[in-house]
């Protein structure tokens, strides 16, 4: 077939799939959640009104459908769901060559690089206008964000299923799978920059966003069953993917917790509400976030009839700081090592293991062995991933009893990850 972006009417930002009904569910579905985000094929028609045909049609457009898209990563999701016993994944249908989920929200700097690169990039950046874009972010990367954090929020493992490109630049072949862990600035530089998010979160929680025993455990499958599994190659995550976003998230959360643990009477006041909602902002999409962010960090003047408020969120920062500090080791190395860590955890399988591309003809074909592939793959990780939670649950027995188990994560409030 020759592929091309469907143009639809009314598209909401994500999906969930249900493929079994809850009384059919495994006790799993109460802890992980299946998504993807990069195997959508839809485009709403109110980016380019009666130009829309013209649009997904253009050579440029079509080749970056298809070279950008996970063929077949929603088909692995929902093997694996089958495998796992889940009710069903979540499923952005947004075609990615519109916006990408797995970046910072914002336009593209000409020539930026894939792994830095922001949600909107060329072609499709240069034809939208300003007003379409500012529909993409608000209504589509935001709608996205808030679903997800939904879902994220009582999950303790997150599988984001992804397919990437079979050579490597060199030409060199890919491994048929690959497990993806770490943040691209860590790997780099065994650090963040340090305003990406704020300056309260510690880097180290970087280092990987999944428990290294799932991973091994999943990783060691693979291999005995005979396939090639790599783990944080070719490639790692970049800053802005959900899986980094969603620790930042996770461990601002737990900071609030255990700091209104020991300080319920901040609940309630004003600036510490502010001041939260500042930092589980960690997409930046929020107005007053911005405000109060610039207003610490780059000593900007408080909006006209806020400096109260304002000034009593500075000494609300400072106070939260000074908690962090004088509590690292639990609210960070002990948290760090925790079984209650949510893991996030991504995975590449080889597009040309389940699809055969021509990008020149913009050619796709399902492999007809792709769904066999995909089940067998899936039903490797529903056993490791059974093998982990059982460990990690009498780990959490083996805490609590000790006294040494950090706190359950509450409820959300809204917030993006």
């Amino acid at each position: 077939m020759t592929p091309k972006p469907e143009i639809v009417d009314h598209l909401d930002p994500v999906e969930f799939v249900r493929l079994r009904p809850d009384s059919e569910v495994s006790p799993l579905d109460r802890d992980i959640l299946v998504f993807t985000i990069h195997d959508g094929d839809k485009v709403p028609r109110n980016l380019w009104g009666d130009r829309s045909e013209d649009v997904v049609s253009r050579p440029d457009v079509r080749h970056t459908y298809v070279h950008e898209r996970d063929w077949g990563a929603n088909l692995v999701a929902e093997e694996m769901v089958r495998a796992l016993g889940l009710s069903g994944y979540l499923r952005v249908d947004l075609a990615r060559v519109v916006l990408d989920f797995g970046r910072f929200p914002g336009t593209s700097a000409v020539g930026e690089a894939y792994l830095t690169r922001h949600a909107l990039y060329p072609p499709v950046e240069h034809l939208l206008s300003p007003e379409a874009i500012h529909e993409l972010l608000a209504h589509y990367y935001d709608g996205i964000s808030q679903a997800i954090t939904r879902h994220f929020s009582t999950k303790r493992i997150t599988l984001a299923v992804h397919t990437y490109d079979s050579l490597n630049a060199t030409g060199t072949e890919r491994p048929g799978i690959s497990l993806i862990s770490r943040s691209l600035e860590y790997q780099n530089h065994s650090t963040i920059p340090r305003y990406t998010f704020d300056p309260l979160f510690p880097p180290i929680l970087c280092e990987a966003t999944a428990d290294r025993a799932l991973t091994y455990q999943i990783l060691l499958d693979l291999e005995k069953a005979g396939h090639h599994t790599a783990l944080n190659y070719p490639y790692v995550m970049p800053e802005g993917s959900v899986e980094i976003r969603a620790q930042v998230w996770f461990f601002y959360r737990h900071l609030r917790q255990s700091f209104l643990a020991q300080h319920p009477d901040a609940a309630e006041r004003p600036e510490m509400q502010r001041l939260w909602q500042m930092l589980l902002d960690v997409t930046h999409r929020e107005a007053d976030c911005e405000r109060l962010r610039g207003f610490l960090h780059q000593y900007r003047s408080a909006p006209r009839g806020q400096e109260k408020l304002f000034a009593d969120a500075r000494l609300a920062y400072q106070q939260v700081s000074d908690f962090l500090e004088a509590n690292r080791h639990e609210l960070v190395e002990t948290y760090r090592y925790s079984p209650r860590r949510p893991s996030c955890l991504g995975i590449e399988v080889r597009k040309d293991l389940l699809a055969t591309l021509d990008e020149d003809r913009g050619v796709v074909e399902p492999k007809p062995d792709a769904v066999p592939l995909a089940r067998e793959v899936s039903e490797i990780f529903a056993d490791s991933v059974r093998a982990y939670v059982e460990g990690k649950n009498q780990r959490a027995q083996q805490l609590e009893s000790s006294r040494l188990s950090v706190p359950s994560p509450p409820q959300p409030s809204v917030a993006d990850c």
